[in-house]
This record gives C-alpha cells, sequence and structure tokens, in this order.
C-alpha cells in the first residue's frame, strides 16, 4: 500500500512550496507606462509609470532602438514614477518598465511604448526665426522714433 500514500505526499510538498513563496509572486500586477506624446516635434517628452497598490516600489526604465529590445539602454532605476526624455535625435525609441517589491521579487514588463522623434526642418526653423527678428526689430523701430501706426 505505499502507492495510496505518494499522492498525499505530493500534494503536501506542492502545498509547501506555494506557502513558501514570497506573497509579491502572487500580488504583483503588471506597471503602467504613459507618454505624454507619440510624436516628440520638439525634441522632448514626458514617461510616467507606475504599480497600482504598490508602495516601496523601485523601477528599472529601459530604451532601445529596437521594438524586441535587443540592445537597451538603462534610463532610470530607483522610486520615481515620471521622467522628462531629452535631447534625443530624430529616430523611432521603444521604452518598458518593470517593478521590483520590497521583497525582492520583479513585476513582468509592461506593455512597450513607442515614441517618435521628428524635430521641425532647419528650413522650418529658419522661417521662424528670421519671421520673429522682423517683428522685434520693428517694435523696435516703433518705440525708437515713436510713430503711431
Amino acid at each position: 500500500m505505499p502507492h495510496r500514500h505518494a499522492p498525499h505526499a505530493l500534494w503536501a510538498f506542492a502545498l509547501s512550496i506555494i506557502l513558501l513563496m514570497p506573497a509579491s509572486v502572487f500580488a504583483q500586477g503588471v506597471p503602467t507606462l504613459d507618454v505624454s506624446t507619440q510624436m516628440a516635434r520638439a525634441g522632448y517628452y514626458q514617461l510616467r509609470w507606475g504599480l497600482e497598490g504598490a508602495d516601496g516600489t523601485l523601477y528599472r526604465l529601459e530604451e532601445s532602438r529596437y521594438d524586441d529590445f535587443r540592445q537597451v539602454r538603462v534610463l532610470y532605476e530607483g522610486a520615481d514614477r515620471a521622467t522628462v526624455i531629452s535631447g534625443r535625435s530624430d529616430g523611432i525609441f521603444h521604452y518598458r518598465v518593470r517593478a521590483t517589491v520590497a521583497d525582492g521579487g520583479h513585476s513582468p514588463w509592461s506593455e512597450p511604448l513607442m515614441v517618435t522623434v521628428a524635430h521641425h526642418s532647419l528650413g522650418q526653423a529658419l522661417t521662424l526665426f528670421l519671421t520673429g527678428a522682423v517683428v522685434f526689430l520693428a517694435t523696435i523701430a516703433l518705440i525708437v522714433t515713436g510713430r503711431k501706426v
């Protein structure tokens, strides 16, 4: 009759493993990740992230030029939940975030987020600058000469 007790022993072993696992393994959700704009014409944007109901959580934010994250750059590790990204050249950037809770457990990665940086063209920037300069100089001329229009 030793075979009758074997299933009970296996269930007891499996139950003990489950009970000894950290609570965070079961309670963790997936962090959210949001961006202020999907198309950054000025070259800067804000990323925001978080994990609902997880106090004392640390986050790891990664950036990649590839949608499969085969090469990543760690942008941030810590407890903050937002950052401003600036100084990026034209191109497509992918972001993801993962949470680490107090007992050391990791959440799954967030849904990836894509941001396209496409700066204004040099011609458009120079046109706007020259228009501003003409308006500025005309205003100064009117002030100096005292004429009313």
